[in-house]
Formats: C-alpha cells, sequence, structure tokens
C-alpha cells in the first residue's frame, strides 16, 4: 500500500507538472504564435531597411514594435496564462502539500502560506536546516523535510517567472532600440537640412566674394583717411600725457611737504605729550608721598624726615627678576582654572589707550578678577607694566597703568603678555 501510494503521488506530480508546462507555453495557441512572429519578421524588415524618415512623420520602426507588444500581449497578459504563473510561482517548503488519498491529488496545506521566492538561488541549498527526509533530532524534536518533489516545484516554478521576465526584458530592449532609433533618424534629417544649408551657403558665398572686392576699395580710402586722424589723435594724447607728468611731480612734491609738516607736528605733540605726562606721574608720586607721609606721621604721633622721591614707599616697585615659568602641566592647569593662581596666566592685550593711561584685557569675572585687583604684566623677560583692576565683566577687564612701573609704551594691541597677581603692600 505504502508502494501505491507513493506511485500515486509520483504520478500526480509528474501529470501536474507536465499540465502546467503546457499551460504556461500556451502551446494550443497556434495562431496567436504564428501571428507573433509574422510581427517579429515585419519588425526585423523595417528594421533593417533603415528607410529616411522625414522630421514630423511617424516612425515606421514605432508603429511595426507597438504592433508586435499587442500581439504578444494576448498571450502574456491572458488570465488563464497569469493564473497560472502565478500559482506555479511558489516556494514550497516543508509541509506546504498534503496528499489527498481519496482524490489522489496533491492539495495546498491550508496552515502553510506560500509565497514567491526570492530571485534565482536554491531556498533549500542548506539541508541542515531543510533536509529531503524529515528527521528527528537528538533532543526528539522533528525537522521537517523538503521532498525532492517539491524542490522541483519550486525550480520549475522560478523557470516560469524567469522565462516571463525574458519576455518583459526583450520587450524592454526593443522600446530602447525605437527610441535609440529615432534618435539616429533625427540626426540623419538634421545632416540632410546641414548638407542643404551649406550647399545654399557656398552660393552665396561666391556672390559676396565678388561684392568683397569693389568694398575693399572703399574700405583703402577709408583706412587712409583713419590713420591721418589717429596720428593726430596721437600727438593731442602726447602733449596730454606730458600735462600729466607734469602734475603728478607737483603732486608728488606737495604730498611730500604736507607729510614732512605732519611728521614735524606729530613729533612735537609726542614731545608734549610725554613732557606732561612726566609732570602727571611726578605730581602723582609727590601727592602719594605725601599721604603715606602723613599717614606714619599720624599712627606714630609725630612727624618723620622727608625722604628723598626716588626712596618713597611704593608697594608697586619690581620685585621678581623674571616672570614665573610654567611646565606644560602647571600651564595648562593655569588656563583652565577658574581663579589666577600665584603663578599667574598667559594672556594678550586686547586695547590700550596710553592718553587715558587705561588698559582692556581679556580676563574678567569667569577667571576671578574683581574691582581694585593688582596685577603685574610681564613681556617676555621683562615686567612691562603694573594694572589696577577699575572694573571686571564676563570676558574682559578694563585697568588703570600704574606709574613709574616698566615700560608700557612698548605695549601693543595684540602683545601675549603673562599676566602675575600681587599683593598690595599694606602698612
Amino acid at each position: 500500500m505504502k508502494w501505491q501510494d507513493q506511485t500515486h503521488q509520483t504520478h500526480s506530480f509528474l501529470d501536474e507538472v507536465v499540465s502546467s508546462s503546457y499551460d504556461i507555453l500556451q502551446s494550443e495557441r497556434e495562431a496567436q504564435w504564428k501571428d507573433i512572429n509574422k510581427k517579429k519578421s515585419e519588425f526585423s524588415e523595417v528594421f533593417e531597411s533603415n528607410d529616411p524618415v522625414g522630421q514630423n512623420d511617424e516612425n515606421p520602426l514605432d508603429a511595426a514594435v507597438n504592433t508586435l507588444r499587442l500581439a504578444e500581449d494576448v498571450i502574456l497578459r491572458n488570465p488563464e496564462y497569469r493564473d497560472t504563473l502565478d500559482s506555479r510561482n511558489m516556494e514550497y517548503g516543508p509541509e506546504s502539500l498534503v496528499w489527498n488519498s481519496e482524490s489522489k491529488l496533491w492539495q495546498p496545506n491550508p496552515a502553510v502560506k506560500l509565497s514567491p521566492p526570492a530571485g534565482l538561488k536554491n531556498p533549500f541549498l542548506d539541508e541542515t536546516k531543510f533536509p529531503k527526509q524529515d528527521v528527528k533530532n537528538e533532543d526528539g524534536t522533528i525537522t521537517k523535510g523538503v521532498p525532492r518533489d517539491f524542490r522541483l516545484r519550486t525550480v520549475i516554478g522560478m523557470l516560469y517567472k524567469d522565462r516571463h521576465d525574458k519576455f518583459g526584458e526583450i520587450s524592454k530592449l526593443r522600446n530602447m532600440l525605437v527610441a535609440r532609433d529615432q534618435e539616429l533618424r533625427e540626426y540623419q534629417n538634421l545632416f540632410a537640412k546641414e548638407k542643404e544649408l551649406k550647399e545654399q551657403l557656398d552660393e552665396e558665398l561666391s556672390k559676396t566674394s565678388v561684392e568683397l572686392e569693389g568694398v575693399k576699395a572703399d574700405l583703402e580710402l577709408e583706412k587712409k583717411e583713419r590713420v591721418a586722424e589717429q596720428q593726430a589723435a596721437e600727438e593731442k594724447q602726447r602733449l596730454s600725457d606730458q600735462r600729466i607728468v607734469t602734475l603728478e611731480e607737483e603732486k608728488v612734491k606737495i604730498e611730500k611737504r604736507m607729510e614732512e609738516e605732519r611728521d614735524s607736528l606729530m613729533l612735537q605733540h609726542k614731545e608734549e605729550v610725554a613732557a606732561l605726562r612726566d609732570e602727571i606721574r611726578e605730581a602723582d608720586a609727590t601727592g602719594y608721598k605725601r599721604g603715606i607721609d602723613e599717614m606714619i606721621s599720624k599712627q606714630q604721633g609725630g612727624e618723620i624726615n622727608g625722604e628723598s622721591e626716588d626712596d618713597a614707599v611704593n608697594p608697586f616697585l619690581p620685585t621678581e627678576d623674571g616672570p614665573p615659568v610654567l611646565s606644560q602641566s602647571q600651564l595648562i592647569l593655569a588656563t583652565q582654572a577658574s581663579e589666577i593662581g600665584e603663578l599667574g596666566v598667559p594672556s594678550t592685550i586686547a586695547r590700550i589707550d596710553f592718553k587715558a593711561g587705561m588698559m582692556l584685557i581679556p580676563l574678567g569675572l569667569e577667571r576671578g578678577v574683581q574691582q581694585g585687583n593688582v596685577f603685574t604684566l610681564w613681556k617676555e623677560k621683562r615686567k612691562a607694566a603694573r594694572i589696577r583692576v577699575q572694573s571686571s565683566r564676563q570676558g574682559f577687564s578694563l585697568a588703570y597703568i600704574l606709574p613709574k612701573f616698566g615700560s608700557p609704551k612698548d605695549l601693543r594691541p595684540g602683545d601675549n603678555v603673562h599676566v602675575v597677581p600681587e599683593v598690595e603692600e599694606t602698612l
């Protein structure tokens, strides 16, 4: 009985495959296939004839390919053909079909949903996952097998679909061929028109050559007149150039004289400003010394002997011979610190106003700079200036330049300096 069932199953499968194959091939539609072959021959004849077509005329190759496509669609778009193709182009996995012993036919398993194969690759190539027969695993589970006839059904369906796709690709290639043929015919028409236009231009050129000879004589006379006018214009231009040179020389002399006068005035102004600054410093030093003397006298209950101006007590006198030397790690810590440490921090001069005695530095509240702080500015190996903060904001501080210290005149906006905090000495 088992052998008879296997025989019936095999015969049912073979009968089904043969029947489906003839349905896909549409072998009974002899008239339609003859019509398709006739349309193919007509398409080839039109293509090979390559007859010229007018600019606005219909392309006979386009008409031939449309007729051929309609003839093929009678078969390829036939519902019977499409239904057979769609139903056979499926991936028959494990238990996808069940055998009906009464009808002696294979029937789809309602519990398994069939789907078309993805591409042309064998979906059951890995026999460890898809054995040809059921395999009992060590844990007692069963790995369902994919029988050979299921595999054959799947690959035959792929061939049906691939054959159908090839028809579509051939139709697309024909359309591309017609489009390219249309372009070539347009170029042929353009070439014919260009040739005709060239012949017309050659004829007109010969006529123009005769007329050109007469124009040449007129041009020679006109040329002589223009040469005379050009010579007169060049002479006039030469005189104008000489006048311009003379004026330029006078302009240079005037500018030089004005520059000398300006330099003289600037030098005089600088000397006057320097003298005034010296007077201001002397007055500031005298007042500063006088205030200290009075404070000491009040604290000691008497008077003290006067000191020379050079020996006056000044908390801002230099006390070091060089700027603090920072290692690479110290420099990184100083740059990232929220407050300026005793070793100072590198910075720059943002702005400086010598007339007002003020300076702007890019260090503010975010670095702990407060009003009244005193800093020494080192430029290279020299103490360039000492400043007292007048006001501090986020990102910058405005400070007074304290007198009688360093050489602040040598500072310029953009100079690199090392800013070191100073503790003002108290009495």
